[in-house]
């Protein structure tokens, strides 16, 4: 019986042995592999640049994008309209509290949220409400402090403009690709899905690279350009029509690259990256507000006014687009600066009456 025992024991320890000695030489492999990795374009294009099927792209997720958009700000702003008509009729005739009053004070007077935030805690409509009742029906075995840290976020949030949140939203997705392009083994998915190369036929990663950075220096430079001129943008024009302009912006100069490589070997590469639709974003900021002042990164105690340095930074990029240069995407970032410049100029009228002609059709 013991001898049985051991003999049983001993096989167990042996098989455990081989599991983890096959289990190590699988995660060298991957390493090896991982290491190794070297992008190689593939796709159906068989190498060749395909320069219809990305136009005809372009111009169908445009105009998609743009009526969605349309439709989604129309949408709103009878929402809008429809709870104003009823704030100044509550006002004159002294009716009483709307649905939304009601369900925000059901919320906030849950024994769990009253025991989390207290009883006077300020909310910024229904959302911000019910977040925080979220946070508050959470397990029990969530530490009360990170509780009271996400009612910090959400207090947050809720108090920014919604111009804000949508630039905050973009910069968040760039981060979670980010932090994609560090996974050894995502790499060749990376390549293939976040990574536009005119030689595979890919069109749709016109789009999937706009929000691509590999490199923290890429991201760090593009997500702090577009916090600091994105929200003013994106309040100006609305959350509807910025999201449309910069979904475009991003497409549309990652276009322009894709057409004119075939005209230099040297430009028929992979790229990534957000720079076209911030380009975009910056060009409408200074149409939009010329005596803004702004401070370059290695030259941070020196303002200059947007009008001189925008232009400048164009001139460049069209100097680097007319000389072949590679190390930037110099033909992506003049092409959103310059349609950043006419959007701001004509586009937002154009814009206004796509509006009205989808009211009218209501």
């Amino acid at each position: 019986m013991f001898g049985n025992q051991r003999r049983y024991t001993q096989d167990r320890y042996s098989r455990y042995s081989q599991h983890q000695y096959e289990q190590q030489y699988q995660d060298q492999r991957y390493e090896a592999e991982d290491s190794q990795w070297e992008y190689r374009p593939d796709g159906p294009s068989g190498g060749q640049v395909l320069l219809l099927r990305p136009i005809v792209w372009t111009a169908i997720f445009t105009t998609g994008v743009y009526y969605l958009c349309t439709e989604s700000f129309v949408k709103h702003r009878e929402q809008l309209r429809n709870s104003s008509r009823y704030f100044f009729g509550r006002l004159g005739n002294f009716y009483g509290a709307s649905a939304d009053d009601s369900l925000i004070a059901d919320l906030m007077s849950d024994p769990k949220v009253q025991s989390l935030v207290g009883w006077s805690h300020a909310v910024v409509g229904l959302s911000h409400a019910k977040t925080l009742s979220r946070i508050a029906r959470l397990p029990d075995w969530v530490p009360f402090e990170l509780k009271r840290t996400a009612v910090a976020f959400a207090d947050r949030w809720y108090t920014l403009s919604r111009g804000q949140r949508c630039v905050y939203t973009i910069a968040a997705l760039n981060a979670v690709v980010l932090g994609m392009w560090q996974i050894p083994r995502l790499l060749p998915f990376m390549a293939r899905v976040f990574m536009h190369d005119p030689r595979t036929g890919r069109s749709y990663t016109l789009l999937t690279s706009s929000f691509s950075h590999r490199e923290v220096w890429h991201f760090a430079f593009n997500t702090i350009a577009l916090v600091s001129f994105g929200s003013t943008v994106a309040d100006a024009m609305s959350v509807e029509q910025f999201t449309a302009f910069y979904l475009s912006a991003g497409v549309i100069s990652g276009l322009a690259s894709h057409l004119l490589s075939p005209l230099r070997a040297a430009l028929i590469m992979p790229s990534l990256g957000a720079s076209g639709a911030v380009y975009a974003v910056v060009g409408a900021s200074m149409m939009l507000n010329p005596d803004s002042k702004i401070a370059l990164i290695f030259l941070p105690f020196v303002p200059i006014a947007i009008s001189h340095a925008f232009p400048a930074l164009l001139a460049y990029d069209f100097l680097g687009a007319v000389l072949g240069w590679q190390k930037f995407g110099h033909v992506a970032h003049l092409t959103g600066g310059l349609l950043g410049i006419a959007y701001a100029k004509w586009g937002m009228d154009q814009w206004a009456q796509l509006v009205r002609a989808i009211e009218a059709r209501r």
